[in-house]
């Protein structure tokens, strides 16, 4: 109980010791920041996007995900292009029908890993295979 009171305390001690009043800012630095700003122009933002979701790469990333157990929670299924929700659908249904959809889409993910294909990426079913 000592702890949480002294925790407590020094919360509320650093919440008092920090505000807005003690800190300023520099316009001329801000300034001099913007006039040495380098312009990215928004397509080749886009083709560094396209290049790091191409086929084969995201079904190895997506595969690597479902490996370490994340794909209980869909995770990697986001990856592949499936609705936004999906990670929802997987954690309500406790991982995918108790873990089963999940160990499906892990050999259904090193099958297309092996061959080189990308057949599941933009696939927006729950069971992806059906």
């Amino acid at each position: 109980m000592k702890k949480f009171f002294f925790v407590i305390v020094a919360l509320v001690a650093g919440a008092i010791s920090m505000n807005a009043a003690n800190y300023t800012v520099d316009d001329a630095s801000i300034d001099a920041l913007f006039e040495n700003a380098e312009m990215v122009e928004a397509s080749a933002a886009a083709e560094t996007a396209a290049a790091f979701t191409s086929g084969s790469n995201t079904t190895i990333i997506a595969w690597v995900i479902d490996t370490i157990g994340l794909g209980y929670f869909g995770i990697h299924r986001m990856i592949l292009g499936s609705t936004n929700l999906m990670w929802l659908i997987y954690t309500i249904t406790a991982g995918g029908i108790f873990g089963i959809v999940p160990l499906v889409d892990w050999v259904v993910l090193l099958i297309d890993v092996v061959n080189g294909s990308d057949s599941y990426i933009g696939n927006p079913k729950f069971l992806m295979w059906a």
